[in-house]
């Protein structure tokens, strides 16, 4: 089924992006789909001496591999710059349900205190998320795919202090307890019994630091983002497994030509976790943000290491198109790692702006890896 579909939009993204004056003769399209984005948007006022608060709240349906076609209602209010800080904060909310009898709730927030002295940065989360398992390893054939659940409620923070300029340090906290995990009787999973199969709760803290000077933290346009984080879980601290995660994640933004809106974006992205990992919290390669193409976890192991670099294009007045490449892969070892065993990515998608005041858009993919495909449709930009 995911193919045919795959198919339909790849066909569809072509034929809009090789038709460009089909496009712009459809001028009307465009005015409708502002109209209608206008009743789920408007704005709070304030202080005059403040901006108004912008809010956006609708129904939406979007598509990724990993839960089918999904339908919800979700809302972003977002908090202007003002004379004392230059970016947005935001506070998101969506509620989701998917074809795979999957929901999915996760409240999260990004709040700059004055001046961008802190940073606060959050979420919580729960989850009732079946998926498909298909082994541990880089080369973990599709044959073995099976189904498991488990449901999951969390809740994590990270306060960042700017040290030196847009140099950052953070300390935080996170709480996880899965619970209701349901393994295939006849599978791998229930055989081999890894770390996690039975329901467990982890208690970690976190330190990072971060250099950040990005415009936009919803859909960046210029600027750049290094980022690691190391969690710590500790029976110590409560947490039914001792293992570590640190993430890298690093990211650059820019304009190749003064006089249009293009963007390129560039990403490297690393997981590496130690010690008892659970292994619904090992590094999964795939899903909408990097490696598209791949269903999340389709090769899941310690330690995943993934670049990506996309095009931005502007088109005419709120539409846009992307084009990328992607490469990664996972390892037991930071060593194991081996550049024949390294998967691609690459695609295609159309960007239709929301809020263009804040480049928030809706976006549409198509991405082809080794040996699969998937198309997704979301909110915001991928990275």
């Amino acid at each position: 089924m995911r193919r045919y579909l795959s198919s339909t939009v790849i066909k569809v993204t072509f034929l809009l992006l090789s038709c460009p004056t089909l496009v712009l003769a459809q001028g009307s399209v465009f005015d409708v789909a502002d109209k209608v984005i206008d009743l789920f948007s408007g704005e709070i006022p304030r202080k005059p001496s403040k901006p108004p608060l912008r809010w956006v709240v609708a129904p939406f349906a979007g598509y990724s591999p990993e839960t089918s076609w999904l339908f919800g209602i979700g809302g972003k209010l977002l908090f202007p710059p003002t004379a004392d800080s230059t970016r947005t904060s935001f506070i998101a909310m969506s509620v989701r349900y998917t074809l795979n009898n999957q929901i999915i709730t996760t409240p999260e927030y990004t709040v700059f205190s004055r001046r961008e002295r802190y940073i606060h940065r959050g979420e919580l989360a729960f989850r009732k998320f079946p998926q498909f398992y298909y082994g541990i390893g880089n080369t973990s054939p599709e044959a073995n795919e099976e189904l498991f659940s488990y449901t999951e409620l969390g809740v994590e923070h990270l306060t960042y202090r700017r040290v030196y300029k847009q140099l950052y340090a953070g300390l935080g906290f996170r709480y996880t307890n899965t619970y209701e995990i349901d393994l295939d009787p006849d599978g791998d999973l229930s055989s081999e019994v890894p770390l996690g199969a039975e329901p467990y709760q982890a208690v970690g803290l976190d330190v990072g630091v971060m250099l950040d000077n990005r415009n936009n933290v919803l859909n960046t346009t210029s600027g750049m983002l290094a980022e690691f984080r190391q969690r710590f879980h500790r029976e110590t601290l409560g947490s039914d497994f001792t293992y570590s995660v640190g993430v890298l994640d690093v990211r650059n933004y820019w304009k190749p030509f003064a006089r249009r809106k293009d963007v390129v974006a560039v990403q490297l992205f690393g997981y590496f976790s130690q010690g008892e990992t659970p292994f619904i919290e090992l590094a999964a390669l795939g899903g909408d943000m990097i490696m598209r193409g791949y269903y999340e976890g389709r090769y899941r192991d310690n330690n995943l290491l993934a670049g990506q670099a996309e095009y931005r294009c502007h088109i005419w007045k709120n539409l846009g198109a992307v084009g990328f490449v992607g490469i990664g892969d996972v390892a037991r070892r930071f060593g194991d790692f081996s550049l024949p065993d390294v998967k691609p990515s690459v695609g295609a998608g159309l960007r239709y702006a929301l809020i263009p005041e804040e480049n928030l858009n809706i976006r549409l993919d198509f991405a082809v890896g080794q040996g699969t495909s998937n198309f997704y449709i979301n909110i915001a930009e991928a990275f």
